[in-house]
């Protein structure tokens, strides 16, 4: 519009300005990093059966307060108020018939130490929908689903 070239970009790290990677556009690191020296390979995480169980039983009660047969404050203690919040939004049978939700199938995965993720599925309102839920530990013993969604 105003007829000038391009702008030539360049990077500057404190001290000088420099030419940016032509790939990326940040600064190229100067040294390559050091290597890491060997070490022990890295072993599975220890299956917590415990965990697993309350993640199910979490999961369930969820199912349950989305079909109206438990009351959402009877999960306060086993779930992350933003998730409570969301129960309360997924919109329910329009005829208020009970029995229509239900989990279908439980599958999970413990990536790491203190960390439960959940997938599976679940009928609501007549059709069978994604569920995926991630359980944290907090404090020694207590497991509180972080995050639930239903696709």
């Amino acid at each position: 519009m105003l007829g000038l070239g391009p702008a030539r970009t360049v990077v500057f790290d404190g001290k000088d300005f420099l030419d940016p990677c032509p790939t990326c556009g940040h600064r190229a690191p100067a040294n390559a990093p050091a290597e890491l020296p060997p070490a022990d390979s890295v072993t599975d995480v220890p299956l917590d059966r415990i965990a697993v169980g309350k993640a199910h039983r979490t999961a369930t009660m969820a199912v349950e307060v989305l079909d109206q047969r438990r009351p959402a404050k009877q999960l306060t203690h086993l779930v992350a108020p933003r998730v409570l919040r969301y129960l309360r939004a997924v919109p329910v049978e329009a005829s208020g018939l009970r029995g229509g939700a239900r989990l279908l199938s439980f599958h999970w995965l413990q990536p790491h130490e203190g960390a439960v993720e959940v997938a599976g599925s679940v009928r609501l309102r007549g059709r069978r929908r994604a569920l995926a839920a991630s359980f944290t530990l907090v404090g020694l013993d207590r497991w509180v689903c972080s995050t639930i969604r239903i696709l």
